[in-house]
């Protein structure tokens, strides 16, 4: 009887234990089926945003190829005027300067070329300075070609002087001859080759 009695006893126990496992399950079941549809929806999502994010990455890529692309056609166009600077500027320039020289006023010649008149005092102030220098320069070459020069006659001339025989003037042999006096064969030798 005791092993009766602990059957029933036992029993609604294991009854409602099953009950209650197997009422667990379905809630597991559903939960799972529940959270599974959750899951998936939360990958749909997912991939829609990191499809939308790599399609923004492209055309920002694309679009920073773009301006790299503009900023190199831009940098070889601002090379050209730079190392080329236009023909029509050289000869503005040079037209100031010979204005300049002539002595027209700076303003005067700002407005007949166009220029700012910043750059026709700059090239004013160029050609003061310029002159000045060359100024400079040729006196001292000036000096300095003078002393080489006398240097050199001193050197040539004193060799002269010690070999070479008086020069004779045509003059004196003419008066020479018109005085009655005869020219002798020497004088005659000297002038071999002279027409009179």
């Amino acid at each position: 009887m005791n092993e009766v009695l602990i059957i029933l006893i036992i029993a609604p126990l294991l009854i409602a234990a099953l009950w209650m496992v197997s009422r667990r399950r379905k809630q597991d079941s559903s939960q799972r089926s529940a959270s599974t549809s959750h899951l998936a929806e939360m990958v749909r999502s997912a991939e829609v945003a990191n499809n939308g994010f790599f399609r923004s990455l492209e055309l920002v890529q694309k679009n920073l190829e773009g301006l790299i692309a503009r900023a190199e056609n831009a940098e070889q166009r601002l090379r050209g005027l730079m190392l080329h600077p236009g023909i029509e500027k050289r000869e503005q320039y040079t037209a100031a300067a010979l204005l300049l020289a002539e002595g027209h006023d700076v303003e005067r010649v700002s407005s007949m070329l166009g220029l700012p008149e910043a750059q026709v005092q700059l090239i004013r102030e160029l050609q003061q300075v310029t002159g000045k220098e060359k100024r400079a320069g040729r006196a001292k070459k000036s000096e300095e070609s003078a002393v080489k020069e006398a240097v050199r006659q001193s050197k040539i001339a004193a060799p002269r002087d010690k070999t070479a025989a008086p020069p004779i003037l045509l003059v004196d042999v003419l008066k020479n001859a018109g005085a009655g006096e005869s020219i002798n064969a020497e004088t005659l030798a000297r002038f071999k080759g002279v027409m009179v």
